[in-house]
């Protein structure tokens, strides 16, 4: 049980921090619920405040995979969980499917840049 409560500040708090200690108590307890809805079984934490008067998460333990199977998760829809996957499960349907053309007959490639690949003068811009 800590030696802090609402009304009985933490034992060597600065004196000017003082005055905002409710505010102060209550980071604490939103920092303490977030951890133990996200913490798991035998991990810890080392929180400290900050000058300022801000909780600050010092260290954690390695083992936050304790979540609850209850949880809330966000929906997500199909076509952003097909865009987040790891291999497509189908084809691009925008991808024409004609018949290919003989590599004698593709264009030539076009010319780095930089080179000149004709006999015509450039622009005067």
């Amino acid at each position: 049980m800590p030696d802090y409560s609402l009304f009985r500040p933490m034992q060597g708090l600065p004196w000017y921090l003082v005055l905002i200690w409710p505010v102060i108590y209550f980071r604490i307890q939103r920092l303490m619920d977030w951890f133990q809805v996200n913490g798991g079984p035998g991990s810890q934490m080392f929180w400290g405040l900050s000058k300022t008067g801000r909780v600050v998460l010092i260290r954690v333990s390695d083992d936050l995979s304790g979540h609850r199977s209850g949880c809330f998760r966000a929906p997500v829809s199909p076509r952003l969980r097909l865009a987040l996957a790891d291999e497509t499960i189908s084809p691009c349907p925008l991808r024409r499917q004609g018949r290919r053309i003989p590599a004698s007959r593709t264009p030539a490639p076009l010319p780095a840049p930089g080179a000149r690949a004709c006999l015509l003068p450039l622009p005067n811009t």
